[in-house]
């Protein structure tokens, strides 16, 4: 007996094909109900917005070559560590001769002169205002720094700021230190972080350039900020969205 060997994939086309009209709409609608309940159970956000960070620029207090500088970017400095000094010589000779000075006609002028080089000495150290993570470095060693140079930029990295704009029918239901939700897409998955309201905007503007409809662009706002303890994932310029 000869056995005929069917292909399960033309059969199913010749099923498909073979539905009366009306079995087929059903099955049509049936599915758009099923995608349109799947869209549904999408969260919806409050407000979205970018990720920012604290940041701060070192600058050279005087003038004077780079004798040394520490950390690369990326490297974890704490509040007043030592981040690196210039040249001390010229200012170390200028005390030294006033030294001098002072010791046959002493007086608060000089008193006053010594003081002042000290001061430029100690200026000479350059130190890290607060605990971060340089993301810049712009100078070397061996480098002439003059006043105001920068030399880094750091970033308070372990809490973020989430800048985002909000309506002012919005605006009504929100407080300052106001617990809420913030998400972030990371991937293929949608990370859930807690986050505190830390500012609130005193006055309305327009919604920045970087909305993409006019229409949005033309309504007024008030922005907000909000705080987010970092787990490491959280990345200056990221996007998230917040539920209050």
């Amino acid at each position: 007996m000869q056995t005929i060997q069917t292909n399960p994939l033309l059969a199913m086309k010749n099923l498909i094909l073979n539905l009366p009209i009306k079995a087929f709409c059903t099955t049509a609608a049936l599915a758009t109900l099923f995608l349109t309940g799947c869209k549904q159970k999408q969260t919806e956000f409050d407000a979205g917005g970018t990720l920012e960070a604290v940041t701060l620029t070192v600058s050279a207090y005087g003038n004077g070559n780079i004798l040394w500088l520490h950390g690369q970017e990326g490297t974890q400095v704490q509040k007043g560590q030592l981040l690196g000094y210039t040249d001390t010589m010229p200012f170390y000779l200028q005390k030294k001769a006033l030294a001098a000075t002072r010791t046959h006609t002493p007086g608060p002028a000089l008193d006053a002169q010594m003081d002042q080089v000290q001061y430029m000495i100690d200026n000479c150290r350059i130190i890290s205002p607060i605990s971060g993570t340089i993301i810049n470095r712009y100078a070397q060693g061996g480098e002439l720094a003059y006043a105001g140079k920068p030399l880094f930029r750091i970033a308070d990295l372990d809490t973020m700021q989430l800048k985002a704009y909000v309506t002012a029918k919005r605006l009504s239901d929100l407080k300052l230190n106001q617990e809420v939700q913030v998400f972030s897409l990371q991937g293929e998955k949608e990370v859930f972080y807690r986050g505190r309201l830390i500012y609130i905007a005193d006055h309305a503007e327009f919604t920045p350039k970087s909305v993409q409809t006019q229409s949005e662009r033309e309504n007024l706002v008030y922005a907000v900020k909000i705080a987010v303890k970092n787990d490491g994932f959280l990345k200056i310029g990221m996007h998230a969205e917040v539920i209050f």
